[in-house]
């Protein structure tokens, strides 16, 4: 038996009907699907080129704000150190201030005491030029009174000496 083959054998219409069919199906697809395919993706790539340069500007200006959130916190942290020198110099003319004026108080307490003192002096001075005054007084007349002898007067001012 011989075996033939001809132009209508199953497998070679199968055959034809696959190339034909994938042949329609390609023509379909770029008809229909390629174009809206090949726009969504590259809507899809300009969307995410758009993101990225989005993303790169958002970034410079994130370091943009940085440098001047660091540049605000500088001027902060000198205008603060700032403040506290001139606490501290505020704070040590004042101290200089009143030590100044306690010294000038204690000077001027020491004076009104020396004065105080040299009044006292004075008048204690004065007490005692009164009383030997006195005891001179008391002396001479007790003198007078016994005007006897002179050895009798040494005895009452050697006498008298003792009593003071």
């Amino acid at each position: 038996m011989t075996e033939r083959f001809g132009l209508l054998d199953p497998e070679k219409i199968m055959a034809v009907l696959l190339w034909a069919t994938f042949f329609c199906v390609i023509f379909v697809l770029q008809k229909f699907a390629w174009k809206p395919i090949l726009a969504g993706l590259k809507q899809r790539e300009d969307y995410i080129r758009k993101s990225l340069a989005d993303a790169d500007k958002i970034k410079a200006e994130l370091a943009g704000i940085e440098a001047a959130k660091a540049k605000i916190f500088d001027e902060a942290k000198e205008k603060a150190n700032g403040i506290i020198e001139q606490s501290r110099k505020t704070g040590n003319e004042l101290a200089r201030q009143i030590e100044q004026r306690a010294k000038q108080n204690a000077e001027e307490i020491i004076t009104s005491a020396h004065q105080e003192i040299e009044g006292e002096r004075e008048r204690v001075r004065n007490a005692l030029k009164k009383e030997s005054v006195q005891t001179a007084v008391s002396l001479a007349e007790k003198i007078l009174k016994e005007n006897l002898d002179t050895e009798k007067n040494r005895n009452l001012i050697n006498q008298a000496i003792k009593d003071v």
